[in-house]
């Protein structure tokens, strides 16, 4: 049936004579006012308006669809932007750790240099804040370090100490003396050592005061040890008998 025949039999057009006027192609009309087409795919007449109207709605979901197809491949995109940075990161963390183990592997086998004795003294002197009035040296070829060179150390590395008697008679006496030196929990550092007294090992005035004597001696031992002058044979001026 062609499409002039569909338009009567729907009752679109009122006079059949006017037929070849109003046909020409799909799309005819009925008076002047209303335009009408065959719709193929549904089969139907339908207004221009409302094939316009449905070309329309088609448009704009044909344009959505595109959106999000452009939203995916966007998304699609960032993922793989993201993950390939992410293993960039990876493989640069693990490189930076390869090249920081060369560098301590380096360090490690590197030959070290040792300090001679004279070097060393220098360096503790130095890290100590001692002068020239706070150390002499002994006929006996000792080095010694003065009272107020102990205080000084103590009061640099901020040591703390605490005493504890382990024999207390007239005849003798016995103080423990431990000194620490808190670098932070994994740092601290822990010394203990002894100070004896004795009408046998004292001179003079200091026989009227063996529990002051044997606490300085104590405190003398325990942070030239703390501290690393004893291992050089540095001794405190309160050790020495005579």
């Amino acid at each position: 049936m062609s499409i002039a025949d569909r338009i009567f039999e729907d009752g679109m057009l009122e006079d059949e004579n006017s037929r070849t006027d109003l046909n020409y192609g799909d799309r005819f009309y009925r008076g002047e006012e209303v335009e009408y087409c065959y719709n193929k795919t549904e089969d139907k007449f339908e207004t221009i308006n409302e094939k316009n109207e449905k070309m329309g709605k088609m448009k704009e979901e044909f344009m959505q669809m595109r959106l999000e197809e452009q939203d995916q491949t966007i998304n699609t995109m960032h993922e793989i932007a993201a993950g390939y940075n992410n293993n960039t990161n990876q493989l640069n963390k693990k490189m930076a750790k390869k090249t920081m183990q060369e560098k301590l592997t380096k360090v490690a086998d590197a030959p070290q240099v040792k300090e001679t004795k004279e070097e060393t003294l220098k360096r503790l002197f130095l890290a100590n804040g001692l002068v020239k009035e706070d150390v002499y040296k002994d006929q006996r070829g000792f080095v010694i370090i003065t009272r107020t060179g102990i205080d000084k150390i103590v009061s640099k590395q901020n040591i703390a100490i605490a005493y504890e008697p382990v024999i207390m008679t007239q005849e003798w006496v016995v103080l423990k003396a431990t000194a620490s030196i808190d670098s932070g929990a994994k740092n601290s550092r822990v010394v203990m050592s002894f100070g004896e007294a004795s009408d046998k090992n004292l001179m003079g005035g200091g026989k009227k005061f063996p529990v002051a004597m044997a606490e300085k001696r104590a405190m003398s031992r325990v942070v030239l040890k703390l501290t690393g002058f004893y291992e050089q044979g540095v001794f405190g001026q309160d050790e020495i008998v005579d």
